[in-house]
């Protein structure tokens, strides 16, 4: 069977496609022709408002090797000023400091994480040392004037008032959380009275009654007075508690 005949067009379609191809990969670069460090003319370079001055050319646009050479720097300096902690912190200027309290346990393992120098260290404990001292000073001084309100007797009554509360937790009535509680009550004045009237109330007789400034007796605590030996044995005593009737119960 003869071929078929393609025409002259055909030959000559097939070389025009091969000279197209030949004439697109002439006209692609070659990265080996490209010289390094070649200014493009007519370029020109725009700084951004965030981009540092310092590290910015506007004829070669950012000065990447004066940026890295600066944080470089930069880092350095804060590496070489960062305090270091000792491997263990001398406690020897805190007085009466002791090392295995738990506060300093947790202070010197905050210190060491953070890196707090020796200087620092004792500075700071210093400053809450004190802090401590006058929150102490605070407390002592307010337990002085609650003490105060409870009249000549302060001592016995809140002594007789632990002796109540203790026997409670002997006797299986209380626990020892509840007389952790009942200590917090106490620690005012007005608790201490609020417990020698719950002793009324139980039926006691022999409780050390004080009238505390600024405040009335009731009856039950007056009548409290009158039953407690001291009233026939002590005429200061008596006669104090006939006062606190004649200012306490109307006419």
């Amino acid at each position: 069977m003869a071929e078929e005949n393609q025409g002259l067009m055909a030959g000559v379609e097939a070389e025009v496609k091969e000279e197209e191809i030949q004439d697109e990969g002439m006209a692609t670069a070659n990265p080996s022709d490209v010289v390094e460090g070649e200014d493009i003319e007519g370029v020109e370079y725009e700084r951004p408002d965030n981009f540092p001055k310092k590290f910015w050319d506007d004829k070669e646009g950012p000065d990447i090797e004066k940026m890295v050479d600066s944080y470089n720097s930069l880092e350095k300096k804060l590496s070489e000023g960062r305090p270091k902690a000792p491997e263990e912190y001398d406690l020897t200027p805190l007085e009466n400091i002791d090392p295995e309290d738990p506060l300093v346990v947790e202070y010197t393992a905050w210190a060491k994480e953070n890196g707090i120098s020796q200087e620092s260290f004792i500075s700071l404990a210093m400053k809450l040392v004190d802090v401590g001292y006058q929150s102490e000073q605070e407390a002592k001084l307010n337990t002085d004037n609650e003490r105060k309100l409870l009249g000549e007797n302060a001592n016995e009554i809140i002594q007789s008032n632990i002796n109540w509360g203790k026997g409670l937790v002997s006797k299986g009535i209380f626990t020892e959380q509840d007389y952790s509680e009942l200590e917090v009550l106490g620690g005012t004045a007005g608790g201490q009275r609020l417990m020698q009237k719950l002793r009324q109330m139980q039926g006691e007789k022999e409780i050390p009654v004080v009238a505390i400034a600024g405040n009335q007796l009731d009856k039950e605590e007056l009548f409290a007075r009158v039953a407690d030996p001291r009233y026939q044995t002590d005429p200061a005593f008596r006669r104090q508690t006939e006062k606190m009737f004649e200012e306490n119960v109307p006419n």
